[in-house]
């Protein structure tokens, strides 16, 4: 026979949060919130916990795409998934688990400006600083986002005619 869970016991909650860890070159964004939601230090990546009342398709995607355009003012390429882990958060009369997922991701446009109602700082921070000194999360999703998402190597051809040379007419 099965027994009723008692009347006053609460439901166990959850939240998911996301975050992006954005490459550019050989650095990374890191960005020091005024509310904390990562464990490991105040340096953070940007991101946010989803909230019960966004829907639609794409949720994590566009949301996590719109809260770097919100937070930092930039655009990211394709978002790959590169590391989770939960934490325990809340109080411990209230405990809940978060889910946090981490999505590795190339820099493509905008001029990083961190919102101060949001983040006190934002940088560019070089990638071979964060080797040592990290929490295990962030050192796990750097090196997986090395694995699944390489940094372009495109040769940029060498301008012709010098560094101020005109454009020629078949060109726009």
């Amino acid at each position: 026979m099965t027994q009723a869970a008692p009347q006053n016991a609460e439901a166990l909650t959850y939240q998911v949060g996301v975050f992006a860890l954005v490459r550019q070159h050989d650095t990374v964004l890191l960005v020091r919130p005024h509310k904390l939601l990562l464990p490991g230090g105040p340096q953070s990546l940007p991101g946010t916990i989803l909230q019960t009342s966004i829907t639609g398709l794409g949720i994590i995607e566009t949301a996590l795409r719109r809260t770097l355009l919100s937070q930092v003012g930039i655009s990211v390429s394709d978002l790959r998934l590169v590391g989770s882990h939960v934490v325990r958060a809340g109080s411990e009369s209230r405990p809940h688990l978060r889910l946090n997922m981490i999505f590795g991701t190339e820099y493509c446009s905008g001029i990083l400006n961190p919102q101060p109602s949001d983040l006190k700082t934002a940088h560019w921070i070089a990638l071979n600083k964060l080797k040592n000194n990290v929490p295990d999360w962030l050192r796990l999703a750097l090196q997986e986002l090395e694995t699944v998402a390489a940094p372009s190597t495109a040769a940029v051809a060498p301008a012709t005619g010098g560094l101020f040379s005109r454009r020629r007419s078949s060109e726009k």
